[in-house]
């Protein structure tokens, strides 16, 4: 996430946003597993919590 914030310009220089969005793109699928796995686990957590 830090390297993807250094992609984006600040000042006059102009940002190449289809690099940013590339990037982006590469870095979603492990955080997007692990919720999607733990899920399961968190939904259950919820329900034997109201008991």
């Amino acid at each position: 996430m830090v390297g993807i914030k250094s992609m984006i310009a600040s000042g006059d220089t102009a940002t190449e946003w289809h690099l940013v969005m590339a990037a982006t793109l590469l870095a979603m699928p492990l955080p997007l597993a692990v919720v999607l796995t733990m899920q399961r686990w968190f939904v259950r957590g919820l329900m034997d919590a109201e008991k």
